[in-house]
C-alpha cells in the first residue's frame, strides 16, 4: 500500500474499520464537517482536530511520520514556536486555506478557526476586508499579486482559479505590478474607537515545510510627531531653548545651558565656547529629521493622513513625504513645542566636542531606539 498524504491515510483506515464518517467524528469529539473536509481534503480542519482522527482510527506513528508532504499536520515543534508568538501569526497551504492559527491571530480574524477559511479569498472577496481594512484598495493589489504567482505555480489548482474567477465576476480584479505581493503589505485595520493600528504582512516559509507559508501581522507605528491636532495627549508647550537636557559636553560630560538673547548653548566649566543656537538647531534638525521621516515613516503617516481627513479630523501640519519637507516645515511652520516633540521621541542626546579648526564643533548622537 503507497500511502502519498493525510487524506488518504484517513479513508484507507476508516474504510479498514468499516466505520461511517459520522462514528469517526463522533470517536473524534469533533463535527462531521471536520472530518469530511479532511478525508476529502477540501480544507484543513486543524492540527488538534487531525491529531483526535488519528487517534480515533489508531493510525500506527510509522505512517504519521512518512506524511511530511502536503496534507501532514504540524509537527509539535512548529505548533509551539506558533502559539507562543505575541503577535497575530497563522499558517496557510498553497491555496491560503488556514492550516493553523495562533490565540492573537484568531482574535484579529475570528472566521480563521472554521474549516476551510481562506486568507485569500477573505482579503479579495469578503466585504468584511473591506470594512475592516481602511487601505483595502492597496492590500488587495498586493494580494491579487500573490494569487497570481501562486496561480502561475499551480495553473490547475480548483481553489485558486476560483477565487480568480469570483473576483472578476465581482469586479474586483486589479491590475498588480511585478513587485506587487503580499509580503511586506502594510494592513490598517479600522476600529470601533481609537487610533488606526498598522501592521505588516510577513509571509515565509515554515522550516521543513516548503508546502505551507506562515503569515505574521508584525505590529507597526510610526514615529509619534506631535503633528496631529486631536492627537489623544497633546504635548505641553514648550518655551526655552530647544536643545535643553539634549546637548553634553564632550571633555567634561556636564550638560550645556542654553540662553541669553540671542540665545546661545555653553559649558559651565569652559570647555566649549559660545554656540549660536540658531545654527546649532538646525544641524542637529537636519539629523533627526532624516531619521524621524524616512520614506517608510512618510508612507505610513500619508496612510494616516488620510484616514484622519476622511473621518473629519482638522490637522495643523500635513504628514511630510521626505525629510526636506519636514525641514521646510521646521523652518516655516512648526511650533517650538512641535519641534521640541520631534528632537525627544527621536533623540536621546547628542555630544559636542571642539573641531580641529576651533571654528566649529562636532557632534555624536546617541538615537532612541525607534518605536
Amino acid at each position: 500500500m503507497v500511502i502519498t498524504n493525510l487524506s488518504e491515510v484517513v479513508a484507507v483506515y476508516r474504510a479498514r474499520a468499516a466505520l461511517e464518517p459520522s462514528h469517526v467524528a463522533e470517536r473524534a469529539g469533533i463535527s462531521l464537517a471536520q472530518y469530511l473536509a479532511l478525508e476529502q481534503g477540501t480544507a484543513w480542519p486543524g492540527t488538534k482536530a487531525a491529531g483526535a482522527i488519528m487517534e480515533a482510527l489508531q493510525i500506527p506513528h510509522i505512517h504519521r511520520a512518512d506524511l511530511t508532504g502536503a496534507g501532514a499536520p504540524l509537527d509539535i515543534y512548529l505548533q509551539r514556536i506558533l502559539h507562543h508568538y505575541d503577535i497575530p501569526a497563522l499558517i496557510v497551504d498553497s491555496t491560503w486555506q488556514t492550516v493553523e492559527a495562533n490565540a492573537l491571530a484568531r482574535a484579529l480574524l475570528p472566521d480563521s478557526t472554521r474549516p476551510g477559511w481562506n486568507l485569500m479569498r477573505w482579503i479579495l472577496l469578503d466585504a468584511d476586508a473591506q470594512r475592516r481594512l481602511a487601505n483595502w484598495n492597496e492590500v488587495a493589489q498586493g494580494f491579487f499579486g500573490a494569487l497570481r504567482d501562486a496561480i502561475a505555480a499551480a495553473p490547475h489548482n480548483s481553489e485558486l482559479l476560483a477565487i480568480h474567477d469570483d473576483a472578476a465576476k465581482k469586479g474586483r480584479l486589479v491590475h498588480p505590478s511585478s513587485r506587487d505581493c503580499a509580503d511586506g503589505q502594510v494592513l490598517v485595520w479600522r476600529t470601533d474607537s481609537g487610533a488606526y493600528p498598522i501592521s505588516a504582512c510577513v509571509v515565509t516559509v515554515p522550516s521543513g515545510r516548503p508546502d505551507l507559508q506562515q503569515v505574521t501581522f508584525v505590529p507597526r507605528r510610526a514615529q509619534p510627531v506631535p503633528v496631529f491636532k486631536d492627537a489623544p495627549s497633546p504635548p505641553a508647550l514648550w518655551h526655552g531653548p530647544l536643545l535643553t537636557d539634549l546637548l553634553s559636553c564632550g571633555q567634561c560630560g556636564l550638560l550645556l545651558a542654553g540662553g541669553g538673547l540671542p540665545t546661545t548653548y555653553s559649558c559651565a566649566t569652559g570647555c566649549l565656547p559660545e554656540i549660536p543656537a540658531g545654527r546649532l538647531e538646525l544641524r542637529i534638525a537636519q539629523q533627526v529629521l532624516a531619521r524621524a521621516f524616512s520614506a517608510e515613516a512618510c508612507r505610513e503617516l500619508g496612510i494616516a493622513q488620510e484616514i484622519l481627513v476622511a473621518d473629519g479630523v482638522e490637522l495643523e501640519l500635513n504628514a511630510p513625504v521626505s525629510p526636506q519637507h519636514a525641514l521646510d516645515q521646521w523652518q516655516r511652520s512648526m511650533t517650538d513645542t512641535q519641534r521640541r516633540g520631534i528632537l525627544t521621541t527621536t533623540l536621546r542626546s547628542a555630544t559636542v566636542n571642539r573641531a580641529l579648526d576651533h571654528d566649529s564643533v562636532d557632534l555624536t548622537y546617541n538615537w532612541l531606539e525607534p518605536i
